[in-house]
C-alpha cells in the first residue's frame, strides 16, 4: 500500500499543495512550526477520518476559508482508489472514487497507517488513557469495524454518566444503559484481549533484538474494576479476566452491581474498558516504576515496531508508516536500530518529519522535501 499522490487545499497552514511521494521513504524537513506534522496529519485523517491530535474541525481549516479538502490516490494490491475528505466546521464528508461514503464502516480499512510521534515515547510514563489509545489504534488498523464499536460504547457511557449526575437517576433507564454498557464493553474487551494475545509474543521477540537479551519484556491487560480497586490508577496487578464472552459479560455485570452505589455518589461510571490499562514489565518489574529512561524508550520502540510486524505478519500487508520527529527523541543506538528495521522491510511507504536531515539514516530509495510556511520548497 502506498500514496501515489497527495493534494491538500486550505488545510491548516497549507494553502495549496500537490505532492507526488516516493513509494518508499519520504522526508519532510524544516524548522518547527512550518507544517511538517500537518502533512502527516492529512494522511492520517484520510485513513481514520479523525486526527491523532485532539482538534476541532475548525482548527483543521485554514484561517479565512470555509472548508478544507484532502485528497489522495492510494494503491493497494494492484488497484487504485481515490480518497477525499472535505472538512467543514460542522462535520466531515468522505468520498471514495468520487462517491459519497454513507457508512464509515465501509470506508475504514481503505488506507492503513501506523503513527509514531514524540508523545508515544511517553506512553508508559503517562496515564492509562494513552496506553488504551495505543491498543485501540492498533486494533483499528487490523479491524476497521472497531471504530464504530468504540463509538457505540462512548455514546452509552456519555448517556449513563449524565444520568448518574442527576439527583435521582431513573432505575429503569439506568438498567437499560447497564445492559448496553455490558454488551458494547464486552466487544471492546474481547478485541483488546485478542490483540494482546497475538501481539505479545511479537513484542517480546522484538524487544530481545533491540535491547540486551537478558532483559525479559512482557505486557498484560489490566482491568482494575475486576480486581475490585476503582480508586488507584497506579495499580499494576495483572487481571485474570477470562477470554470467553459470556464470562466477561458476567464479570462486568457483577462489578456494575457491586459499585453502583459508589457510582451514584460520584456521578460517573467506574466500571468498564474505559478504565482499563496496558501494563509493561522488564524481568517482572514494572517499566513505569523501575525502568531507566533508555529502557523506557527501547520498550516503546519495540512496541511500535512490533505493531508493524504484527500487522504485516497477520494481515499480509505493509501499512503506511508516519514518523513525526521521533529521531530527535531516541538515542543514537535506538535511532540506528529503527532505520535498520525500516531499510530491512521489503515493502512499505514511510513519511518522516525532522528538523535535521542528519537524524534520518536513509540514503537510498528516499526523497526529501523542505517544508517552509506550509509550502514545499
Amino acid at each position: 500500500m502506498h500514496v501515489q499522490a497527495l493534494r491538500l487545499r486550505h488545510f491548516r497552514n497549507i494553502e495549496s499543495l500537490d505532492l507526488t511521494p516516493h513509494p518508499r521513504f519520504n522526508i519532510f524537513w524544516g524548522q518547527n512550526g512550518q507544517g511538517k506534522t500537518n502533512l502527516l496529519e492529512a494522511i492520517y485523517l484520510l485513513s481514520a477520518v479523525k486526527s491523532f491530535r485532539p482538534q476541532t474541525n475548525a482548527a483543521l481549516i485554514q484561517h479565512g476559508h470555509a472548508e478544507a479538502e484532502l485528497e489522495a490516490l492510494v494503491e493497494r494490491g494492484g488497484s487504485e482508489r481515490l480518497v477525499k475528505l472535505q472538512v467543514h466546521q460542522r462535520g466531515k464528508k468522505v468520498l471514495l472514487n468520487n462517491n459519497p461514503v454513507r457508512n464509515l464502516s465501509d470506508f475504514f480499512g481503505t488506507v492503513n497507517v501506523v503513527m509514531f510521534g514524540p508523545e508515544d515515547i511517553q506512553i508508559l510514563k503517562g496515564g492509562p488513557a494513552e496506553r488504551r489509545r495505543f491498543m485501540d489504534r492498533a486494533i483499528f488498523n487490523a479491524h476497521p469495524a472497531f471504530a464504530l464499536e468504540t463509538q457505540h460504547y462512548e455514546e452509552v457511557l456519555k448517556q449513563r454518566n449524565a444520568l448518574l449526575k442527576t439527583p435521582r437517576p431513573d432505575a429503569a433507564l439506568l438498567s437499560i444503559y447497564d445492559e448496553q454498557l455490558i454488551q458494547y464493553g464486552t466487544d471492546i474487551i474481547m478485541r483488546r484481549l485478542d490483540f494482546i494475545e497475538n501481539f505479545r509474543p511479537v513484542m517480546v521477540a522484538t524487544f530481545r533484538q533491540i535491547f540486551d537479551p537478558e532483559f525479559e519484556a512482557d505486557i498484560h491487560y489490566s482491568t482494575p474494576w475486576h480486581n475490585g480497586d476503582l480508586n488507584n490508577e497506579d495499580d499494576e496487578s495483572v487481571s485474570d479476566l477470562p477470554m470467553e464472552r459470556v464470562e466477561i459479560e458476567k464479570c462486568l455485570e457483577g462489578a456494575i452491581a457491586s459499585f453502583k452505589g459508589v457510582e451514584r455518589e460520584r456521578g460517573y461510571t467506574m466500571v468498564g474498558p474505559h478504565r482499563d490499562d496496558l501494563l509493561s514489565f522488564l524481568n517482572g518489574h514494572s517499566v513505569r516504576t523501575f525502568a531507566s529512561q533508555g529502557q523506557h524508550r527501547a520498550f516503546v520502540l519495540a512496541m511500535k515496531i512490533a505493531e508493524i510486524r504484527y500487522l504485516e505478519e497477520r494481515y499480509r500487508f505493509a501499512p503506511i508508516l508516519l514518523l513525526d520527529d521521533v529521531s530527535s527523541e531516541l538515542d543514537r543506538e535506538r535511532n540506528r536500530y529503527l532505520f535498520d528495521f525500516l531499510r530491512g522491510r521489503p515493502d512499505g511507504q514511510v513519511f518522516i518529519t525532522t528538523t535535521h536531515r542528519d537524524y534520518i539514516l536513509l540514503d537510498d530509495d528516499v526523497q526529501a522535501f523542505n517544508v517552509s510556511e506550509g509550502n514545499i520548497i
